[in-house]
Formats: C-alpha cells, structure tokens, sequence
C-alpha cells in the first residue's frame, strides 16, 4: 500500500456554509497507512483531544505510478483503479494544529470498485442512525481529474496510492459508543463503532 493523500475543504455547499470562496489551488495533508481500518473494526479515540469529527469522503486509488500529468490525461491513460467510500477521521485540539489526522484507526475505508461515472457517486453519512452529511461528487469544487493531475505536479503519485478527495458539509463530533455508518450506492457501505 502506498501513500494516503488527504485533500482539504473544496464542497460548493462547505464552502458556502463558510463563506468562503474556492481557493485557487487544493489544500493537501499526509496520513499513514496505519490509519487505515475495514468496516467492523473499531474507531479508538485519543485521550488527549477535545473532541474527534468524523468527514465522509471518495477515496480515489492510483493504478499507474504518475509525475506532471495532466487533466485530461487522467482519464485518456486510465490511471485510477477504483474509487471507495471512507471516513477521514480528525481529532481537533489546541495542541493539535497539524496532528488531528494522523491516528491510528482514523481512516476507515471501504473497498474500491470500478465506476464509469466519478462525478455521480453520492456518500453519505450516518450517527447511530440519523443522517449527517449527503453529497455527490459533482458538488466538488476541484473535479477528481483536476486532484489528481494537480497532486502530481508536486510529486509522483505511486501504484497503490490513495487520494481521499474531501469532505462535504456537516463533518459531526463522535462520541464512545457511536455506531458511524458510510453509505453509497455505487460503493457500497462501512460501518464502524467507536471505541468505548
């Protein structure tokens, strides 16, 4: 397994819940594979944080080691291997300016699946049943061709590596003893109880 590369806020309706306008270019972060967990494994929360945000995302899967390609290359080389549905957990505290991602059992991540139309996949997220967050990609502010040629542009991107393409509106603090629950139609489901 290669790199995770976390992609910062760029959702039209999270922008607009901030005011906020689409930064030129997309914020970007690094998290360790030992982050990852399947669905059914347990979500263990840090002792020293104020409070923990669970974000539902599209993780995007290289097929192709890639450097400086561009957009539209993206799809005429066919360099994605599959898309998943996952769970870009963060820790949020004062002594955590940079750190909230890096947890292990912080990316919950579901498995990959081919699909011919990125823009239409929708993935929402629920807390102990109640729904919290609804999108579809279309509603991204970058486009999944544009991350990835643009990700490239600052280093190779690897077979094996995983871009996690943002959150939309409505990240939710998680509590001991929450059930959190990703679905999707075209990727299907995770699910995940937080540690108690």
């Amino acid at each position: 397994m290669g790199k995770i590369i976390g992609v910062g806020p760029h959702y039209q309706c999270l922008l607009e819940s901030k005011g906020v306008t689409l930064a030129d270019k997309p914020f970007l972060f690094i998290k360790p594979t030992s982050s990852i967990i399947k669905t059914g494994s347990t979500i263990e929360l840090p002792s020293n944080v104020e409070k923990v945000l669970a974000e539902v995302e599209i993780a995007i899967k290289m097929k192709k080691t890639v450097k400086n390609i561009s957009v539209e290359e993206v799809t005429e080389l066919a360099v994605i291997d599959g898309y998943a549905i996952c769970n870009d957990v963060t820790a949020i505290g004062e002594d955590l300016p940079s750190l909230g991602k890096l947890y292990d059992t912080f990316t919950p991540i579901g498995e990959f699946f081919t699909i011919e139309n990125p823009s239409e996949i929708k993935i929402e997220s629920y807390r102990n049943g109640e729904l919290q967050q609804s999108a579809t990609a279309s509603g991204m502010g970058y486009s999944i061709p544009y991350l990835v040629s643009y990700i490239s542009s600052l280093f190779t991107l690897e077979e094996g590596d995983i871009i996690l393409s943002g959150t939309p509106v409505g990240a939710f603090e998680i509590q001991k003893g929450d059930t959190i629950e990703l679905r999707s139609p075209q990727l299907g489901e995770v699910n995940n109880r937080v540690g108690v």
